[in-house]
């Protein structure tokens, strides 16, 4: 009995510490040809600055070397921010595998988001890209 009430102490202990783990926002995209605009949404909870970095779920149709992506962000006071960068994001397939893989491409260090609330995020890859089964951005806390 007093195992029990030890494990559930420890449980309430842990999930009261304000520990948040890095966020991954993805979205499927057509696989043949990734040409779309992807919609992303953040909800930021705290004012703590993070690391972006733009994931990419690929399988071995995927060559790219670099990458170039329109990306908005639309903050919860209604601000828009955009920018175009050329990202490069070549990966190496040792074996031939059927098996996809993750690329994590860093994006932004150190972003501020100064406000609590849901941010909007837009990427459009400016240049078709094949292999690509799904893309987003991992929100690393500093």
């Amino acid at each position: 009995m007093h195992r029990v009430i030890g494990i559930v102490c420890l449980i309430i202990t842990l999930s009261a510490c304000s520990i948040m783990p890095d966020k991954v926002v993805m979205k499927d995209v057509d696989v043949n040809n990734w040409h779309k605009t992807i919609s992303l949404e953040f909800d930021n909870k705290t004012e703590q600055e993070r690391d972006l970095s733009i994931m990419l779920h690929v399988n071995s149709r995927y060559e790219a070397k670099n990458i170039a992506l329109q990306i908005k962000m639309y903050s919860p006071d209604s601000l828009c921010y955009s920018e175009e960068v050329f990202l490069p994001s070549s990966i190496e397939w040792h074996l031939p595998t059927a098996s996809p893989t993750d690329v994590e491409i860093p994006y932004r260090h150190n972003v501020s988001l100064k406000h609590k609330g849901k941010y909007m995020f837009e990427i459009t890859p400016l240049e078709s890209i094949s292999g690509v089964e799904a893309a987003g951005i991992n929100f690393q806390k500093n």
